[in-house]
C-alpha cells in the first residue's frame, strides 16, 4: 500500500481531550509546534526486499489508534491498541513534530516512509535506566536527562525505516553478505508519554550488521532530546578577525556547543542546544561561546544576522530537480577534503589552501577537527 499519510499542513495544535490537563504533567506545546508537510506512509512489501517503510507498523500505525498490535526483536519493544478511554493529549502532528525535532536522526529517513499513531508501548526492562549519552570524564551524570522504565505506557509512536549500519572490515577479502531475517524490519521507533509529552525514547531494531556472514547487531535504546535554536549576542571579536565571543540565552539542562560557526549560505549565525522534553528544566541563564567564520580561510561578516529561535525542524525533503538539470554550485571557499576510517594509514596530498576535515572522533562527540594547510603556517581548529 502506497500512499500518504493526510496530516494537516499547518502549525500543529494541542487535540481536543477528555482528559483534564494538569499543569505540572501536561505536555509543553512549544516542544511540538511545527509545520508537517504531506509524508509518504509506506509499503505493505517485507522490509527485506524494499529500501521504504514497511511491514507491521505501516499498517498499524496510520495517524490515530493502533490498529492491531506488534512486537519488535522478540519482544524488546511490544506495541498494542490503546485501552477503552485512552485519551492522548498530543495530536499526530505534534508527535511527528517531536520525532523530528529530535536527536534521535529520524528526520534524514522520513522520505522513505513515516508511520505514525499511538497505543500501550512496553520496552524490555534490560534497556533500562534509559540515558542521552555516556558522560564525558569528569562530568556530572544526573545533567543528562534518563528514562527508568517504559511499561504499558499510552504513547504515541513515529517510526521510519534505516539501513543497516556500516561496518569497515579490512580482513575480509570480499564482501560480507548481509541477511535479513523474515522478522528485520529496518525501524527506528521515536516512543514519547503521549499524557505527559516527556520521556521520549528512540529505538532502533537490530538486523544483520558485523563482519561475519549472518551476524547481527543487537537492538538499542537512547533518551531522545529536542533541538532547539536559542537566543544570542554578540559579545566581541578578535583580532585575528576569524573568530570572536557570543553570549546565549540557555537553560540549566541545555547541552550546548562550546563553537558555533557562521551559516555557510550567508551571514547568520544559529545557536542550537538540545534539551529534554518536556517543562523547563530551570530559569535561562546567559553563557559565553566562541563564533568562527564559515571557513578558516574567512573573517566574520561585518555584519552578522540572528537565525530564527525556536524548536528546530530537522525535517527537509528532497525536491525532485528538473528533469535534464544538474545542480550547479559556485563557491569561493577552499576545496574541502573530507577524511574518514577508509582513509586511515593513507598518505594525503595537499594543495596551498586545501581544508581536511575530520569527522567527530570517539570519545570526542560534538566536536570535528579541521586542518589548514598554507605555505606559513597550519592552523587546527576544534
Amino acid at each position: 500500500m502506497a500512499g500518504a499519510i493526510c496530516l494537516i499542513m499547518s502549525a500543529a495544535t494541542a487535540s481536543p481531550s477528555r482528559v483534564a490537563a494538569d499543569p505540572t504533567t501536561s505536555p509543553n506545546l512549544s516542544d511540538f509546534t511545527c509545520a508537517v508537510p504531506v509524508l509518504p506512509h509506506g509499503v505493505a512489501r517485507s522490509s527485506s526486499s524494499t529500501t521504504k517503510l514497511s511491514g507491521p507498523a505501516v499498517s498499524a500505525l496510520t495517524g490515530g489508534v493502533a490498529r492491531h498490535g506488534f512486537s519488535l526483536d522478540g519482544g524488546d519493544l511490544v506495541v498494542k491498541p490503546p485501552r477503552r478511554g485512552d485519551v492522548p493529549l498530543l495530536s499526530a502532528n505534534q508527535a511527528i513534530c517531536g520525532a523530528m525535532a529530535s536527536t534521535g536522526g529520524l528526520s534524514s529517513s522520513a522520505a522513505q516512509g513515516v508511520a505514525v499513531g499511538y497505543g500501550r508501548v512496553s520496552v524490555a526492562a534490560r534497556f533500562f535506566p534509559a540515558i542521552t549519552t555516556f558522560p564525558f570524564a569528569g562530568e556530572v551524570a544526573s545533567k543528562y536527562p534518563t528514562v527508568a522504565s517504559f511499561r504499558n505506557r499510552l504513547a504515541w509512536v513515529v517510526v521510519v525505516h534505516t539501513y543497516p549500519p556500516a561496518f569497515n572490515c579490512p580482513a575480509e577479502s570480499a564482501p560480507v553478505r548481509l541477511v535479513p531475517r523474515p522478522s528485520d524490519h529496518g525501524y527506528e521507533v521515536f516512543m514519547i508519554d503521549a499524557r505527559t509529552g516527556a520521556d521520549a525514547l528512540v529505538y532502533r531494531e537490530g538486523g544483520p550488521g558485523g563482519c561475519t556472514a549472518g551476524a547481527q547487531v543487537p537492538p538499542n535504546l537512547g533518551v531522545a532530546e529536542e533541538s532547539v535554536s536559542v537566543p544570542w549576542t554578540l559579545v566581541s571579536r578578535d583580532p585575528d578577525g576569524y573568530s570572536g565571543t557570543i553570549a546565549a540565552t540557555v537553560l540549566p539542562c541545555d547541552q550546548v556547543p562550546s563553537t558555533v560557526l557562521v551559516d555557510q549560505g550567508g551571514p547568520n549565525v544559529e545557536v542550537r542546544v538540545t534539551r529534554p522534553f518536556g517543562p523547563p528544566c530551570g530559569s535561562p541563564e546567559s553563557i559565553p561561546i566562541g563564533l568562527h567564520a564559515a571557513v578558516v580561510t574567512a573573517d566574520l561578516p561585518a555584519v552578522i544576522g540572528h537565525d530564527p529561535v525556536g524548536l528546530t525542524n530537522l525535517l527537509s525533503l528532497p525536491a525532485p530537480a528538473p528533469l535534464g538539470t544538474s545542480p550547479v554550485t559556485t563557491s569561493t571557499a577552499p576545496a574541502l577534503v573530507a577524511v574518514d576510517i577508509s582513509t586511515n594509514g593513507q598518505t594525503l596530498e595537499l594543495a596551498v589552501g586545501q581544508v581536511v576535515t575530520i569527522p567527530p572522533l570517539p570519545g570526542a562527540q560534538g566536536m570535528s577537527l579541521v586542518l589548514r594547510s598554507r605555505p606559513t603556517r597550519q592552523s587546527l581548529v576544534r
